[in-house]
């Protein structure tokens, strides 16, 4: 059933993708938009990212905030600056990054502003911000685009989660768009605001999540915010399982914070379609998984566990899934991994089990971890 419904999505997210692609052409109002970086311990990877927003010609100026940084990344900052007058350098005592982007923001000049995060490529000769700033001037105040996975930075759990990341995301959130009326979220990594409606709402830091709290409190408020699939950013991804726990960890805790602060939105067309249908997957997804295998182990034993966590309808999805990874990350290798996606889906069942439903009910989330960053690798 699950798979019929997520071919159902598929095939409406790739109509919405076709007709969105014949009405919205990407804007030629380059030098239009102001960058805002926050940067926290984010040496290795700063400088390139930093650079490829500078080589945007949609980007007017970048504004970097380092926010109370211990590694090399005010030095990284300083050094850059002295070879660029668009990169405004700004220093502050540690506030989290909803404050970092909020100081940030007072020095923004242009009429749209773009948030991204310091370990995210974002393709430098792509019209993808173009597509973007269409939707705005088409009648949107927000727009979110795709985090893909930045896979120059080798290792086996990235190209594990790039199987299924790219094409999941843009099916979700294209379909949460046609029947709830916006995304479920503009990532961090990828979104444009009008800078006024940026201002008016602010990006607050009283949870860990940060953009998912933005967007909610920008459809609670009424504003229209959108997704365009043909902005594709790649965010580094996490080495390994310890970090991809923490990171997970962070994501659902928020999001059942999330949900308490955002009460109102929950029998919206909004919440129907977008927040509680994310909630209970999980929660159904948990519960049958747990019946289904006590069952099986109770009647066949350990050997019925293979059969289990390959049926022949899932295999075929993630491996559908993995050769639309694979042709756009160029890489045929993902489509042969795309099984063992079935690791991430096992974590955030285990995530929820843990922590997601205790922070439903307490409304409290535990301190945030930050992930290794690498240095990006430009071919």
């Amino acid at each position: 059933m699950k798979e019929i419904l997520f071919f159902v999505m598929c095939f409406s997210a790739l109509i919405f993708m076709i007709q969105r692609l014949l009405r919205v052409k990407a804007s030629q109002r380059f030098q239009s938009i102001d960058a805002i970086v926050p940067a926290f311990n984010e040496g290795p990877c700063l400088e390139q990212a930093l650079i490829n927003l500078l080589r945007n010609r949609y980007i007017r100026r970048v504004i970097c905030v380092n926010d109370g940084s211990t590694d090399q990344t005010a030095q990284v900052m300083n050094d850059l600056a002295k070879r660029s007058h668009r990169l405004v350098v700004v220093h502050q005592q540690n506030t989290g990054k909803g404050g970092a982007v909020m100081h940030g923001l007072q020095y923004a000049t242009a009429p749209y502003v773009f948030l991204t995060d310091a370990d995210t490529y974002v393709p430098s000769r792509s019209d993808g911000i173009g597509y973007l700033l269409a939707e705005i001037e088409h009648g949107a105040d927000a727009v979110g685009g795709v985090p893909s996975s930045d896979l120059s930075t080798r290792g086996l759990l990235p190209c594990i989660r790039a199987t299924v990341k790219l094409p999941m995301i843009m099916a979700k959130r294209t379909f949460q768009q046609v029947l709830g009326g916006a995304p479920f979220l503009i990532s961090g990594a990828c979104g444009l605001f009008r800078t006024e409606v940026l201002r008016a709402v602010g990006l607050s830091d009283r949870t860990k999540v940060e953009d998912l709290d933005l967007t909610w409190t920008l459809v609670e408020r009424g504003y229209r915010v959108r997704q365009s699939n043909f902005c594709i950013v790649y965010p580094q991804e996490c080495h390994t399982l310890r970090e991809e726990w923490l990171r997970w960890r962070r994501w659902i805790m928020g999001y059942s914070v999330c949900m308490r602060l955002h009460p109102r939105l929950l029998l919206t067309r909004f919440g129907l379609f977008s927040m509680l249908p994310m909630f209970f997957v999980a929660v159904a997804g948990i519960g049958l998984s747990a019946l289904t295998w006590v069952r099986a182990l109770q009647h066949a034993g350990p050997g019925a566990v293979p059969a289990l966590l390959y049926p022949l309808a899932w295999m075929a999805l993630v491996v559908f899934l993995g050769a639309i990874s694979a042709v756009h990350h160029g890489r045929i290798r993902l489509v042969f991994m795309a099984p063992l996606s079935i690791v991430y889906l096992m974590l955030s069942y285990a995530v929820w089990i843990v922590h997601g439903l205790k922070s439903l009910v307490t409304g409290r989330e535990l301190s945030r971890d930050k992930p290794t960053r690498y240095a990006h690798v430009v071919a």
